[in-house]
């Protein structure tokens, strides 16, 4: 994925290093609901029809909400800390409607750089950026949360500038992603902490994850007043599994192919034509042979899987299968004058491909994490603004 060129930048303790090409965390963009969600379902119809959201909502029947979380919190996750910043968003939202929205933002990562800060994160920055991409991601290489304001409504011909040009969802989208964003280095944390207590050097941590070598070595320079505890450790080896580890093979293709994605969900929408996606589709072609089946292969083989692989495996599995429908029905689309049925296929085999990717990618360790946090946060801060 390509860098995206820094504007104003907001440290706390920051190096100032030079910006590296990215490594984002909210990789898939725009997906920041449960797959079933009502809201989440009526834009499906919107945008792909009637006949996508009959497969989808088929594919998806007895889908639910992920488990309550057995584990002390720990950083972001602890209420307090929650509260704190859902009172301030909700304040600035009913007090401050001519503020500019990178005060805005600046304002109501104030707490949340004063948490990281007290849980022992060395550094915490945000940066305001432009061109094309989400409202907010963290990129764990240069340890900074990317924030474009510009993203913050996606209203036709809708430049928001100022907190009043926003709509309450839109608050509420931008309030509970900069929190998500941010718990992205709370992780990051925890997976150091934990590589450290297993012995292994800065050098190879570095090495294993590309996070920030200063970061790292600062971590291992602080003293923390409570270990670890069993369920932390074992959340921590999730997440490095599904990142940095076993099971990366997930993350590193939307990564480096972010724009493949996308191309799927435009693909999918009522009216769209095939020529856009045809420089994406043999990418697909080359990811299933060469990823995705050799990694159905081996997850089956394993004789006692874990949780974690059991879910992967039935999450590649259905990638799978959208792959081969997605790269069949293409191959028959795509003749000199396909019919719109042929055409219509291939949008619903897309949408079906796509929705299987994003159940992947909300079900990795620190996916779900960062969205059940964000959960919490948003529907805090509905409850809190509604309040006269």
């Amino acid at each position: 994925m390509r860098a995206h060129r820094s504007d104003t930048s907001r440290t706390t303790g920051d190096s100032g290093r030079p910006v590296r090409a990215p490594r984002r965390r909210n990789v898939a963009g725009t997906i920041r609901r449960h797959p079933t969600d009502p809201e989440a379902v009526l834009d499906l119809q919107r945008t792909a029809g009637n006949k996508v959201t009959r497969r989808f909502l088929a594919a998806h029947a007895g889908a639910s909400a992920a488990p309550v979380v057995q584990r002390a919190p720990y950083g972001l996750e602890k209420q307090p800390v929650q509260d704190k910043y859902v009172d301030q968003a909700v304040k600035l939202r009913k007090t401050q409607p001519d503020m500019a929205l990178k005060e805005f933002v600046d304002t109501l990562m104030a707490p949340i750089a004063a948490e990281l800060k007290a849980s022992g994160v060395p550094f915490f920055a945000w940066t305001f950026v432009t061109g094309d991409g989400a409202l907010g991601e963290f990129n764990s290489k240069t340890w900074l949360v990317e924030v474009n304001v510009s993203k913050f409504s996606k209203r036709p011909g809708v430049t928001p500038t100022l907190v009043k040009h926003l709509t309450d969802d839109e608050v509420t989208e931008v309030v509970g992603t900069l929190y998500h964003e941010s718990r992205h280095t709370d992780q990051d944390l925890l997976v150091i902490r934990s590589l450290l207590d297993q012995k292994k050097s800065p050098a190879q941590i570095v090495a294993t994850t590309t996070i920030r070598k200063d970061v790292v070595d600062a971590i291992k320079a602080t003293r923390f007043t409570t270990k670890l505890d069993p369920a932390q450790v074992a959340h921590a080896g999730r997440m490095f599994d599904v990142m940095y580890g076993a099971h990366r093979e997930f993350l590193t293709f939307l990564m480096a192919h972010a724009d493949a994605y996308e191309a799927l969900g435009k693909l999918a929408e009522t009216g769209s034509t095939l020529s856009p996606a045809a420089p994406h589709i043999p990418t697909f072609a080359r990811w299933q042979p060469a990823v995705v089946q050799p990694k159905i292969k081996k997850l089956a083989a394993i004789k006692k899987p874990t949780q974690v692989e059991k879910d992967l495996l039935a999450g590649y599995r259905a990638v799978d299968k959208g792959l081969t429908a997605l790269l069949g029905d293409w191959k028959t689309a795509a003749k000199k004058s396909p019919t719109p049925d042929e055409v219509d296929n291939v949008r619903v085999s897309a949408e079906d491909t796509r929705k299987a990717m994003q159940a992947v990618y909300e079900n990795l360790e620190s996916e779900a994490d960062a969205f059940r946090v964000e959960g919490l946060v948003k529907t805090a801060f509905g409850t809190k603004l509604a309040k006269p």
